[in-house]
C-alpha cells in the first residue's frame, strides 16, 4: 500500500534546504528567497500562491509567501510556518572570516548541511515546504486547508508573523519549525527588549559625571547575563513549571556618544508578565538608583524600535490536544521513539509561536536543529533530522486534515 511518506524521497528536502540558503537573506532584506519560493509552488501547482508586501519602517519592503492547498471545508485547517529571514551581524555573517564552508555554499559533508540559516532556519522551511508537496502528490483528503507560511523578519520582533495576522489568517493549528532538535515545543519565553540612556556631563579636565561610569550600576542590579532572576526580587512574576530558572536578562550592547551612554537588553519572559509589568518594574529599578545617586539621570526606552516589536510570552498548549497529539504520534512512528515534550531545546528561545497563540491559533513548535551556542561559526544541522522533521509533518498534515469538525 502506498503511504503519504512514499511520495518523497530523502534527498529532496535537503536539496531545497541547500537551494535557499544559496539566496541570501538577511533580515529585512528577504525578497529574493519569498519570490524563489513562491515560484516553486506555483510550478507545483498549489491553489493560492501570495507573495505578501511588507512595510518597513524605512519606507522600503520586504516579500514573504505564503502557499495554500484548499481542503473541502470539512475539518481543520493547518498552517506550517517557517522564517526566511537568516541572522545578520553587521550585515554579514557572524565571524565570517573564520568561517571552514561558504556561508551561502549549502556544502553537504559529514552528514552535515553547512551554510548561514542552515539551523535558524531554512532547513525548518524546506521542511513544510516539502511536507505540504508530499500532502498534493499523495492525493489525501483533505477537509480543511493547508497553508505554508514562509514569513520575514521573525529575528525582528515576528514583524512578517504579525502581518501575516493582520492580513486575516486564522488557521486552526499552527507549526512553527524552528530549531528545537526535534523536541515537540508546547511553550516557549518571550522576550522584552529595550534601551536605558544615561546622560552625563561632558568636561574637559576637571571632574565630571561620566555616565559610562554611571551605566555600570545598571549592569550591577542587572546581574550577570542570562543567569535566573530571583522570585522576589526587582522582577515581577510567578515561577512557571515549564520554564524552571526564567526569567533572565543579558545586556546586549553599550555604546556611547558625547554625554549619553546607552545600554540595549534582552530580557526573557514567562507567562505571566508583560511589556507594561516589564517597563513598571524597570522604571522602578531605575528610579531607585536615582534616588542614592542625584547624577544619575536616565531614559527607558521599550521597545527597542518601533520597528522591531517584543516577542509576549503565552501559556503552554496542551497536552492533550489533537495538533500536539499528532505530532508526539507522528515523530514515534518516523523515529521509532517518543519525543522530548514541553519546553526542550527551546528553553529560554522565543519564536513567531507568541503571535499565533495570541489570537487563538492552538499553536507548537517542531523543527530541526540542534544549536550548541548562538550565534555560530559554521552554521551547521544534522541532515538525517532535516528528513526525519519532513517526514514527520507530511504525517501530521495528513492526520490532521483529514479530520472532520462533525
Amino acid at each position: 500500500m502506498t503511504t503519504i511518506l512514499d511520495t518523497l524521497t530523502d534527498d529532496e528536502p535537503l536539496t531545497l534546504a541547500q537551494q535557499l540558503i544559496r539566496i541570501p537573506s538577511y533580515l529585512w532584506k528577504e525578497s529574493n528567497v519569498a519570490y524563489f519560493i513562491a515560484d516553486w509552488f506555483r510550478a507545483r501547482g498549489f491553489d493560492r500562491v501570495e507573495v505578501q508586501e511588507v512595510p518597513l519602517r524605512s519606507g522600503g519592503m520586504t516579500h514573504q509567501t505564503i502557499a495554500t492547498l484548499k481542503g473541502d471545508g470539512s475539518g481543520p485547517s493547518l498552517m506550517l510556518c517557517g522564517h526566511i529571514d537568516t541572522s545578520d551581524w553587521q550585515g554579514k555573517p557572524f565571524r565570517e572570516e573564520e568561517w571552514t564552508h561558504n556561508p551561502f555554499g549549502g556544502d553537504i559533508e559529514d552528514g552535515y548541511l553547512w551554510g548561514l540559516g542552515a539551523i535558524n532556519m531554512k532547513a525548518g522551511v524546506a521542511a513544510i515546504m516539502l511536507a505540504a508537496e508530499a500532502v498534493r502528490r499523495s492525493g489525501v483528503r483533505r477537509g480543511g486547508d493547508l497553508i505554508v507560511a514562509c514569513v520575514v523578519a521573525e529575528t525582528g520582533g515576528g514583524v512578517g508573523a504579525v502581518h501575516l495576522i493582520e492580513s486575516g489568517l486564522r488557521p486552526d493549528y499552527c507549526i512553527v519549525t524552528e530549531a528545537g532538535n526535534l523536541d515537540v515545543g508546547v511553550i516557549s519565553a518571550g522576550y522584552v527588549q529595550g534601551k536605558v540612556r544615561v546622560r552625563g556631563e561632558f568636561k574637559h579636565r576637571v571632574p565630571y559625571v561620566n555616565p559610562i561610569e554611571k551605566i555600570t550600576k545598571v549592569i550591577a542590579v542587572f546581574g550577570p547575563s542570562y543567569q535566573p532572576i530571583a522570585h522576589g526580587g526587582w522582577l515581577h512574576f510567578t515561577p512557571h513549571e515549564l520554564l524552571p530558572g526564567f526569567p533572565r536578562m543579558a545586556v546586549r550592547n553599550i555604546e556611547h556618544f558625547q554625554d549619553t551612554t546607552t545600554l540595549s537588553f534582552d530580557l526573557r519572559i514567562i507567562p505571566g508578565m508583560t511589556e507594561a509589568s516589564v517597563r513598571a518594574d524597570m522604571q522602578r529599578l531605575l528610579e531607585d538608583i536615582a534616588a542614592n545617586d542625584p547624577d544619575f539621570h536616565f531614559e527607558l526606552v521599550i521597545p527597542l524600535s518601533e520597528q522591531q516589536p517584543n516577542m509576549p510570552a503565552r501559556e503552554a498548549t496542551p497536552l492533550d490536544s489533537p495538533l500536539t497529539q499528532a505530532v508526539i504520534a507522528a515523530h514515534t512512528q518516523v523515529t521509532g521513539a517518543a519525543p522530548v515534550v514541553g519546553a526542550g531545546h527551546r528553553i529560554g528561545a522565543t519564536a513567531d509561536t507568541c503571535h499565533f497563540k495570541g489570537v487563538g491559533i492552538t499553536c507548537i513548535e517542531y523543527g530541526p536543529g540542534f544549536i550548541p551556542i548562538w550565534p555560530m561559526v559554521d552554521e551547521r544541522i544534522e541532515t538525517a533530522q532535516v528528513v526525519t522533521a519532513t517526514k514527520t509533518l507530511a504525517l501530521v498534515a495528513e492526520s490532521i486534515l483529514s479530520k472532520s469538525n462533525s
